[in-house]
């Protein structure tokens, strides 16, 4: 008899997903704007911490309580974290919109390096660059709370995966007009799960709406403002870090394109594969990055760069920990280098 592995692995995950599990699930779909605010609050405490003090206090401290309860449970902080993402979106207008913006979930809550300055934070960029491309953008008001579903279908919870899945249609239906503009989304990860699992989790009803709706990711929407742009200057170089998501959607080559029209020299180190951060994970098994992104780490020393560049928010923050570079959104410098002079 031939057994399915992934039939295997699935069956465990339903096994392993108790009523309690799955009850907590639930709950965090249908309450999660509250959640986003608490952990934005959360982002602001550590932010604060950290600017008086090493990060390795902090460190140490959740380390200690990760000791005490679960590692599954409670983050660690490996290294320096991000500015918490502001509190209110950037203000648009629908009328003259040539696509709805969904910010997610991540960069509603994660905002930029600590390095670098809180503003603009990533819509704030993303939407004033669209804007001096001719390709204005409209965020809805109601999209906190809602996100891509990813996160319950990566941790297997049923009841909250299907929950936020058909949260996530219905609100791109209305926003969209029934598919009349297309919708971009900011997280690689958020765009891929969006087109490849979201549809899978819903009704038949809901899947036709899915299958009629135009989803880009940030990467292709840059691309084509490419033309309507000048940049004022090019860096020298800037470091590349292609993501899973990036890859399975066929995104690389059009990343690379932007990175060019940003800098005279584009670098995708040696080793460059998958951070291994894979949404949570990398704050939960920190090790896990440093060990994914060693090889990755050898080549970035042996090279500088003037920016260091990526497509998702969480990817971005296991790559600052593990290689100690200011990885962030390539839109940001984009909208940077594109300003007016």
């Amino acid at each position: 008899m031939q057994i399915n592995t992934g039939d295997l692995i699935k069956g465990f995950r339903r096994a392993e997903s108790t009523t309690s599990r799955e009850h907590a699930g639930l709950a965090a779909a249908k309450h999660w704007g509250q959640i986003e605010r608490l952990a934005r609050r959360a982002m602001s405490a550590v932010n604060g911490v950290q600017s008086r003090m090493d990060v390795k206090v902090l460190t140490e401290l959740t380390n200690a309580a990760r000791c005490v309860a679960s590692s599954d449970l409670i983050p660690s902080i490996p290294g320096p974290m991000p500015h918490p993402a502001p509190a209110h979106l950037p203000h648009t207008e629908r009328q003259s919109a040539r696509a709805v913006y969904f910010p997610t979930c991540i960069n509603r809550i994660f905002g930029r390096d600590p390095d670098k300055p809180r503003t603009p934070s990533l819509p704030e960029a993303f939407v004033t660059l669209s804007a001096r491309a001719g390709m204005p953008l409209w965020i809805p008001d109601d999209v906190r709370g809602l996100c891509c579903s990813t996160p319950w279908a990566s941790k297997g919870l049923a009841d909250g995966h299907q929950w936020m899945a058909e949260a996530i249609c219905d609100a791109l239906w209305r926003w969209t007009d029934h598919g009349s503009l297309p919708i971009v989304i900011d997280a690689a990860s958020c765009t891929h799960g969006l087109l490849e699992d979201v549809a899978k989790h819903v009704d038949d009803s809901r899947r036709a709406q899915m299958e009629a709706l135009s989803i880009r990711d940030s990467i292709t929407w840059c691309r084509d403002l490419l033309p309507h742009l000048s940049a004022n200057r090019k860096l020298e170089t800037v470091a590349l870090h292609p993501t899973c998501s990036t890859t399975h959607l066929g995104l690389n080559h059009d990343l690379k394109t932007i990175a060019s029209f940003l800098a005279d020299t584009t670098v995708v180190p040696v080793g460059t594969t998958c951070c291994g951060t894979a949404g949570d994970r990398g704050l939960l098994h920190p090790e896990l990055v440093v060990s994914a992104t060693r090889d990755e780490k050898a080549g970035l020393e042996a090279s500088a760069a003037q920016a260091y560049l990526s497509a998702n928010r969480t990817c971005e923050m296991g790559l600052r920990h593990a290689t100690g570079q200011p990885y962030e959104s390539f839109i940001f410098p984009l909208e940077e280098l594109t300003r007016p002079a």
